[in-house]
Order: structure tokens, then C-alpha cells, then sequence
């Protein structure tokens, strides 16, 4: 169980209501829980449209990142749920590659999966960091 002093909130007020927390520290390694793309109502942000929905993804990941001095250069594995793969091609991917440009992307994993906890959502990104 992570003690109170390893975690860390995007949300707080939505994340303790749901029982969860977006990231908890390890020593160096940082753990983030699932980010989809949603805005604090817990409105799906930009629905049927992957590569929106990337980008909010990315904008949440950064932020809760650097609540611990972390950016998107200390990611080093990716866990990526879509549920449609195609729709996760060449265009979708560019919004991901766009994030990585100034760095070496992490290790990632995609799948396909047959939904999410949000309806509308259509990708999910869980994420480990390093510290230095």
C-alpha cells in the first residue's frame, strides 16, 4: 500500500472520491495511473477524435509529471489502451511522436482493448518514470 507521502493527485477531490490516485513515487520511479483524456467534470475531451484525445492525455501526464520535477524525457515505459486500433494509425500516432520529439520515446505496448471506464474515451496511457 502506498503511504500518503508517495502520492501525488491530478484531481484530488475527484481521485479521493473514486479511490484512486493519478501517480505514487517509489524512491526514483514514479507509477501513473491510467490518464484518458478528461477535463475536472469528467467530461470526456474531444470524443471521436484519437488524436485529441492524445493530446489532452499528454497534457495530463505532463502536469502530473511534473508535480514531482519529472517531464515526459523521464518516462520510460507506456502502457497504451485504445479501443480501435485503427484509429490509432499514422495520424494518431504523429500527436504521440510529437510529445517524444526532443527525446528517445519510452518502451510502449498497445492494445486493443473493448472499452474503457469513460464511454466516450477511446485510449488510456499508464506510464513509469525514473528520476535521476
Amino acid at each position: 500500500m502506498a503511504h500518503v507521502s508517495q502520492v501525488q493527485y491530478y484531481n484530488e477531490p475527484v481521485e479521493k472520491q473514486m479511490g484512486f490516485v493519478a501517480m505514487v513515487q517509489s524512491g526514483k520511479t514514479l507509477h501513473l495511473a491510467g490518464i484518458v483524456s478528461i477535463d475536472d467534470a469528467l467530461n470526456v475531451v474531444a470524443p471521436d477524435d484519437m488524436a485529441g484525445q492524445i493530446e489532452r492525455v499528454y497534457d495530463i501526464m505532463e502536469k502530473t509529471l511534473a508535480k514531482s520535477g519529472a517531464t515526459l524525457q523521464h518516462v520510460v515505459n507506456e502502457m497504451i489502451f485504445v479501443t480501435d486500433l485503427q484509429k490509432f494509425g499514422p495520424d494518431a500516432s504523429a500527436a504521440r511522436a510529437k510529445r517524444y520529439a526532443r527525446w528517445t520515446p519510452p518502451a510502449t505496448t498497445a492494445v486493443q482493448v473493448s472499452a474503457l471506464f469513460f464511454p466516450a474515451a477511446m485510449i488510456e496511457i499508464q506510464a513509469t518514470a525514473v528520476l535521476p
